[in-house]
């Protein structure tokens, strides 16, 4: 039986994508801190007639990055797939957001991914086979204040994803990015606020102008082009972001531009209220 690793599975994609892929024959190793959310989708997966095992996973740490490829491999004895979903985000003044905080988003978004991808390669590599799936964003393309790290570091595996396609290519080993826009998630509920975001507010919900996609479609999209073994490239949900990417690829100073003027005038708007109450 094939075997996937899925990180951040507990919740949203990877949640749905775990169990997509159960359904699609692969033993899933579920990576995740909530443990009883993830003994929850176990349960789910094994009623199925899959095979599943929850794997605690703080990718935060180094030991645990480099831990879980060795218990997944005592357990299952192979890695098929692995699927970097994992995601933390900080949102505040790049001022605000502490040393511990800077060096978390780095460790989950960009560094343990790496790990985890070097330790997997491998053993994909003894097999001339396998799939490695990162979990971007769309965020990489808009250069959002307030949440330049996390968009730092998507794009940092946005690069790994690109260069690693053609290092892995000669192997067998297929390298897939996924770019999802606004996706109804818990991470949208779990981004730590700084002291400003807090006292302004954060919004969780959707932009009116910005399509909000289940989890569940993306995760669907990307076992649609897993089923294709020719299919070694990015996977963008939706029209409209597809469009909204090929617009920043090609017009970036006019996404920059904007944005600039939205983020500007509301910069104002605080510094004039922050007045008024002084």
């Amino acid at each position: 039986m094939k075997t996937a690793i899925v990180t951040g599975a507990s919740s949203g994609i990877g949640r749905d994508l775990s169990i997509l892929l159960a359904r699609e024959g692969y033993a899933i190793a579920l990576a995740a801190r909530r443990i009883d959310t993830l003994e929850n989708i176990r349960r789910s997966i094994l009623s199925e007639g899959g095979e599943a095992e929850v794997f605690r996973t703080d990718l935060s740490l180094i030991q645990d990055a480099e831990k879980l490829i060795e218990s997944v491999l005592e357990r299952f004895g192979r890695i098929d797939l692995l699927v970097n979903n994992a995601g933390y985000g900080v949102y505040g003044p790049i001022e605000e957001v502490s040393a511990e905080e800077i060096h978390r988003v780095f460790m989950v978004n960009t560094i343990s991914p790496a790990i985890l991808i070097s330790r997997a390669v491998r053993h994909m590599k003894k097999n001339k086979s396998g799939a490695i799936v990162n979990i971007s964003s769309m965020a990489i393309y808009t250069p959002l204040p307030w949440l330049s790290l996390y968009t730092a570091t998507k794009s940092s595996l946005k690069t790994l994803t690109d260069t690693l396609r053609i290092e892995l290519k000669p192997f067998g080993i297929r390298v897939i990015g996924v770019y999802p826009g606004y996706v109804e998630t818990d991470f949208h509920r779990s981004v730590v606020l700084t002291e400003t975001s807090k006292r302004i507010g954060w919004s969780n919900r959707a932009s009116r102008i910005a399509p909000v996609l289940s989890s569940m479609r993306v995760a669907e999209e990307i076992v649609r082009r897993l089923r294709d073994p020719r299919f070694n490239g990015d996977i963008v949900v939706g029209l409209s972001y597809r469009i909204f990417r090929s617009l920043s690829q090609h017009m970036n100073w006019v996404v920059s531009r904007s944005l600039e003027r939205i983020y500007v005038r509301r910069i104002r708007e605080l510094l004039r209220e922050e007045d008024s109450v002084h």
